[in-house]
């Protein structure tokens, strides 16, 4: 298996208006910590090279409250989207040869070991693109993992965007993913906003790989719980809940030292 060297890049630029808090998203407390919080500490047995962290609203904020990890910090002046947020590491990341891993630091509940298993599988079957999917029969509201006859990956529809047809399939994206960084930061290039919420889509780099016949590999989970996205009071609510019933699973990040 290839040993490439890894960069991590986590999305922490929302406002969170569902949370209704003047706090920035990733900083709102689970068992005493910011979200934000227990995914840098599911990445630490991922050994990064580099953990590239993109903020945006309260920016400042956030930037203080972690001054303390070993991380950097991208700005994202507009919100246009997650696609158009991890734009803004190219530059950083613009002599950087090796993996990319993207997720969202409102997830306070993704494991390391599934995050390792899906570095694993990029690197073991030579991927260009690995994204984390979701298969159940629960309806969710994420993205539709749209296959062709042969089974293989062909694009991603966010839940807003799905025809009745879509909305039928059972495997959701996750929202990881992990890539090869060149070909990101190109298939980033070729995005546009023509979609319901004329947002700039990190999901469209998967039609990009395909193509461009770029390989692209698929990662199960059946834990729906673990990719939970923190949008509301109630979300996190549940998370509190799910930490206080898996102690041995969810270990509380230790505070900074003042």
């Amino acid at each position: 298996m290839p040993d490439n060297p890894l960069a991590v890049i986590v999305l922490a630029a929302g406002k969170g208006t569902r949370m209704k808090s003047v706090s920035a998203k990733v900083l709102h407390p689970l068992k005493g910590q910011p979200l934000l919080s227990f995914v840098l500490e599911s990445l630490k047995p991922l050994q990064a090279e580099r953990v590239l962290v993109v903020v945006g609203y309260q920016a400042d904020a956030v930037k203080s409250r972690f001054a303390h990890e070993n991380i950097e910090c991208v700005l994202q002046e507009e919100q246009l989207g997650t696609g158009h947020a991890v734009q803004q590491a190219e530059l950083v990341l613009k002599d950087f040869e090796g993996d990319v891993l993207v997720l969202c630091g409102d997830m306070p509940l993704v494991k390391s070991g599934t995050l390792l298993n899906l570095l694993d599988t990029h690197r073991k079957s030579f991927a260009d693109c690995t994204l984390l999917v979701l298969k159940t029969t629960e309806l969710k509201d994420f993205g539709r993992i749209v296959r062709d006859p042969q089974g293989q990956v062909i694009r991603i529809v966010e839940n807003k965007d799905c025809d009745e047809t879509e909305k039928t399939i059972d495997e959701y994206n996750a929202g990881i993913y992990c890539f090869n960084n060149c070909l990101l930061f190109k298939a980033l290039s070729s995005l546009g906003n023509d979609n319901a919420q004329k947002e700039y889509y990190l999901t469209d780099t998967i039609q990009y790989m395909v193509n461009h016949q770029h390989k692209v590999v698929a990662e199960f989970t059946n834990d729906a719980d673990e990719i939970l996205g923190i949008n509301t009071l109630d979300d996190l609510k549940r998370a509190e809940q799910i930490v206080k019933e898996n102690p041995e699973q969810f270990r509380v990040p230790e505070p900074p030292r003042v």
